[in-house]
């Protein structure tokens, strides 16, 4: 099963699992999008095709892997006749929180879509798989605020206005922003970014219109714009 657990600054968010874990998670979320245009302008896909990029490499070996008791000793081998590590290969791979936050919120959209255009019932195995990946994500936040805060994000995982967010160079800004606090200021402000990655706010309007500027300025698409990104390439997780 997919786990959660934070990195150690509260950067972002370490998902573990083994191999089958991931294969299941990683085939799921492909089915749930549909079978996407590689030109397609849907922000809220492209970042979760983004996320199984990173899904992906892990299951490549290309993140990180390290070995953990399964939990049956000697005696428990012997007694079901078998002979072999006691070890599993378990593999996990880091995420920074806003770009968590917002694929949670935006796999809420695409369940219902798919629900409604592969009539999927509430049992079918790629929506568990999301779900699985929506629960694991939602256990930690729990641990993590106030219950208070606890029942706000959970009103935003189904009422929220990711569909309106088109703009995802507003995503990296958020990264960039959350990069740049410490681990105390991170927990004390959770809630706030988690609202920000989920709803249309100031901060929202303003990167939007940043983005239309240079868009004008430059004669190209908003989405050609990219958002300064040197701070993914020295994150301290």
């Amino acid at each position: 099963m997919i786990v959660a657990s934070h990195t150690p600054n509260m950067t972002g968010v370490l998902l573990s699992g083994e191999p089958d874990d991931f294969r299941a998670l990683y085939e799921s979320l492909h089915k749930v999008i549909g079978n996407v245009d590689p030109d397609i302008e849907d922000g809220a896909v492209l970042r979760i095709l983004g996320f199984c990029y990173d899904v992906r490499h892990t299951l490549m070996g290309h993140r990180n892997a390290a070995f953990e008791e399964h939990g049956f000793d000697d005696e428990h081998l012997a007694f079901l006749s078998l002979v072999g590590p006691k070890q599993n290969l378990k593999l996990s791979f880091e995420t920074f929180w806003p770009e968590m936050l917002y694929i949670v919120f935006s796999l809420e959209i695409c369940i219902k879509d798919y629900q409604k255009t592969s009539k999927a019932t509430i049992w079918d195995p790629h929506i568990t798989q999301a779900r699985i990946l929506q629960s694991a994500i939602t256990k930690l936040v729990e641990e993590t605020v106030t219950s208070r805060q606890f029942a706000s994000f959970q009103k935003w995982i189904t009422e929220n206005s990711v569909s309106r967010i088109i703009y995802m160079q507003y995503i990296d800004y958020l990264n960039s922003k959350w990069n740049d606090l410490d681990a105390e200021k991170r927990k004390k402000n959770f809630n706030i970014f988690a609202k920000r990655t989920c709803q249309l706010t100031s901060d929202y309007e303003r990167q939007k219109r940043l983005v239309i500027e240079a868009a004008i300025e430059h004669r190209c698409l908003p989405s050609e714009i990219h958002y300064p990104s040197e701070f993914y390439n020295h994150v301290e997780w």
